[in-house]
């Protein structure tokens, strides 16, 4: 007998469900979609045990004959595309028909659509395997209810999570489409509990701005809807649309990132790369604001048909991905108050020389005038002594004295001859590594390395402005920056000492009002109990707030209500798939402590750590290079800044030109 067979269709149909239906929210996505193609203006959802027994979606769509209707669950039975041509031109956000028959094929399905209002039809399947089909009264449109998911496949139903998280994940679903569909009203329920309703807008433009801004004020609240930014509107034509909001640096807290090409909500690699790079080029910091992005182009510019989940796209012309950077560059740098620079400078304004300016300040580097040159140097002189004796002060206040030999102004010293060229202080000094110039120290003879021996012997060379240690070791120059290297040790030493302890809690003498989405109000919810343990107090309060109560005593306001936005929006706690139920409670109370845990001593340590500036003894020098180097992570802060840099020797050869 041959070893291979076909398998059956109903089998068939239960293992392409496991790539189609993942969860409750999958069945969710599907339904609200079909829902949306079907010209729906009103979309309700209605959940028990967070989708896990039972899932109803109804709209007020165009409705179904029973032919149609019973169709609907063979697979590969759609109405959206008939040739293979038709593929690239999809409009619609599905277009396989593959949702209902697998769909059907591991749970209880019952249909009820009519085309028009009194003349109904009602279907029921269940594992596949058609029940019952009977005409009913029904309103026009379509409502679909899928009961016992996963009931005859208890290996899938066995990875499920807590009612809580499958209750979450579909609200987040319905959330997305709630924002791409401002024309449309949506309305979620579980049991019997309003989580979610989103009144349609005014405008038939469902993509206007003033329209998407109620809508995400209705998802998000007013507060971070009034932060938003609107991408101008250069980048919109005739063929294409490039449409949104993004937001400023007070909305970075929380993952509120979404994508649409076409009003179907994507996970692009390649958009989200060029909006962290351009985040990155405009504000110097790993910082993410709030994104909410549009694309609109023709649809045989976009191929849709990429992803099982139809969860990313491809650009037919690549060059799209290169103006929506554009734009959102252009968002960004009017956040910032950047503007095209003038093309030239009006007769009207002074000439101003060009001028120097590095890390240590502004210097006018023109040279004076021929009067300036006849006057005494006084001036200079008066300036360069208050910029001393400003610096002897604050080197008082920090609790040290000023270093031998130092001109801690950056300003050169006077000269004797009471003459000629001096640099001028143009402004004061921002804050950097070339400030100071100190007195040279002894340099080290011995060698120092790591305690476990691992790594080769480094020779102390000495210190490099009050800022970086500078290190010979065999294979070239090392460069230690001070503070990060601090950074790094007390981050350890204190995570070390705080796992052993639950950190003591404050009460805040008036609660903080925390308004967030429904799915990130729900997810907090969820975290309440670990929360508590680790020193956080949270209420709910009326719709989808929170108040927070009390705070971990070592933490302060800005940095624990970012904290809890962060884990409302699922940041850095997410539990994996293959976790049970049974498993997750545990693993997200650990989670919530460590997250806290490393946020208290990341905050801390940066406080604690020597600043740069500061002159170190030899042998503060070699402790602090031998505890690095011994240090589970030795080569980055906390904040992912590195602490160590590296110049080769060859690379140093290849500068002095003696190697090509």
């Amino acid at each position: 007998m041959a070893r291979i067979h076909l398998l059956d269709d109903r089998l068939i149909s239960q293992i392409a469900a496991g790539e189609v239906i993942e969860r409750p929210a999958s069945v969710v996505k599907e339904l609200v979609e079909n829902a949306l193609d079907a010209e729906a203006r009103d979309v309700s959802i209605e959940l028990e045990a967070g989708g896990k027994r039972r899932i109803v979606v109804a709209d007020d769509g165009v409705g179904m004959s029973e032919d149609d209707a019973l169709l609907a669950f063979d697979r590969h039975a759609t109405s959206k595309i008939a040739v293979f041509d038709d593929l690239e031109q999809v409009a619609t956000l599905g277009f396989r028909g593959e949702a209902l028959a697998t769909v059907a094929a591991v749970a209880r399905v019952e249909l009820r659509t009519a085309e028009t209002p009194g003349d109904g039809h009602r279907v029921r399947i269940e594992g596949g395997r058609m029940v019952g089909v009977e005409p009913v009264a029904h309103p026009r449109g379509t409502r679909l209810e899928v009961a016992s998911l996963f009931y005859n496949v208890p290996a899938r139903r066995k990875f499920l999570k807590r009612p809580a998280t499958e209750l979450r994940r579909c609200v987040e679903v319905v959330q997305g489409y709630a924002l791409a569909r401002a024309d449309v009203r949506f309305e979620v329920q579980h049991a019997g509990r309003t989580l979610l309703e989103a009144p349609p807008s005014a405008r038939d433009d469902a993509l206007a701005p003033d329209a998407l801004r109620e809508r995400i004020a209705q998802v998000f609240g007013r507060e971070l809807s009034e932060r938003l930014l609107e991408i101008p509107a250069d980048f919109t034509g005739e063929e294409e649309a490039i449409t949104g909001f993004v937001g400023d640096r007070g909305t970075t807290s929380g993952r509120r990132v979404f994508t649409y090409v076409n009003r179907r909500l994507i996970k692009d690699r390649a958009l989200m790369a060029r909006f962290y790079r351009a985040v990155r080029d405009a504000w110097k910091d790993e910082a993410v604001p709030a994104l909410f992005l549009f694309v609109e182009l023709r649809p045989d510019l976009v191929d849709v048909n990429v992803h099982p989940q139809k969860a990313e796209v491809r650009f037919r012309d690549a060059s799209v991905i290169d103006r929506v950077e554009d734009a959102l560059r252009a968002a960004l740098d009017a956040h910032r108050g950047a503007g095209d620079a003038p093309l030239s400078t009006p007769r009207s304004l002074p000439h101003v020389p060009t001028a120097w300016e590095g890390m240590g300040g502004r210097y006018d580097r023109t040279l004076p005038a021929a009067d300036e040159i006849r006057e005494p140097a006084a001036h200079y002189d008066a300036a360069w002594h208050d910029r001393q004796a400003l610096d002897a002060r604050q080197d008082e206040q920090d609790g040290r004295g000023v270093p031998t030999g130092s001109t801690a102004g950056g300003a050169l010293p006077p000269s004797s001859d009471g003459g000629g060229w001096r640099p001028r202080v143009v402004g004061p000094p921002p804050p950097g590594i070339a400030r100071p110039t100190f007195a040279p120290i002894r340099p080290s003879s011995s060698p120092l390395g790591g305690r476990g021996g691992s790594l080769p012997p480094f020779r102390l060379l000495g210190q490099y402005k009050g800022s970086l240690i500078l290190l010979e070791g065999h294979d070239g120059l090392y460069l230690v920056d001070q503070h990060a290297a601090h950074e790094r040790l007390l981050y350890e030493r204190l995570r070390r000492a705080m796992a052993a302890r639950t950190p003591a809690s404050q009460n805040l003498l008036q609660p903080l009002l925390l308004e967030m989405a429904p799915a990130e109000a729900m997810r907090l919810s969820e975290l309440v109990e670990p929360l508590e343990r680790c020193g956080f107090v949270v209420r709910p309060m009326s719709g989808s707030s929170l108040a927070l109560v009390a705070k971990p005593e070592l933490l302060d306001i800005e940095r624990a209500e970012a904290l809890l936005l962060g884990l409302a929006s699922g940041d850095a706690v997410e539990v994996g798939d293959d976790a049970s139920a049974e498993s997750e409670t545990a693993a997200e109370v650990e989670g919530v402590r460590r997250r806290l845990l490393e946020e208290l001593a990341a905050d801390m340590s940066c406080k604690a750590a020597i600043k740069i500036h500061r002159p170190l003894r030899v042998e503060e020098m070699e402790a602090l290079v031998s505890e690095l180097f011994d240090a589970e992570q030795p080569y980055a802060c906390p904040h992912g800044r590195p602490t160590v840099l590296f110049l080769g020797d060859g690379e140093l050869e290849r500068k002095f030109g003696r190697r090509g």
